[in-house]
């Protein structure tokens, strides 16, 4: 597992901040804390609510919403769908679904993130 802290610029549709952020390779989901995703972007009502059981094996996060938010990691914008969560410990947690989407890889020893560019090419076939 992985874990890196970094300060990075989250944009959204209504506007933009520098968050702190934790790459989670053992987060399954990545999500954003209400108050930050409120001021940036718009959020969407989920179909249904998710429930997510925390590390500590008994407590349990429920999400409602969502937003769509790009992020910038090395000069490099990526772009995700965060679930919207309260009292999060981190403004932004960047979990394992966003890091395999985009080739994103924590490298703890260096305190630091390895990026793939490849994984910015889009191909149509």
């Amino acid at each position: 597992m992985g874990v890196i802290i970094k300060d990075i610029e989250v944009e959204g549709d209504k506007g933009k901040a520098v968050l702190r952020t934790l790459f989670d390779t053992g987060a399954s989901h990545s999500l954003v804390r209400r108050d930050k995703a409120e001021a940036i972007a718009t959020l969407v009502p989920l179909a249904h609510p998710w429930r997510f059981r925390l590390g500590d094996g008994t407590s349990i996060l429920e999400v409602r919403e969502g937003c769509m938010l790009t992020f910038t990691v090395k000069g490099f914008r990526y772009l995700f769908y965060f679930l919207v969560a309260d009292n999060l410990a981190h403004e932004l947690i960047i979990g394992a679904d966003a890091m395999q989407v985009w080739k994103i890889k924590p490298v703890p020893e260096a305190d630091d993130l390895e990026v793939d560019p490849s994984a910015l090419e889009l191909w149509l076939v």
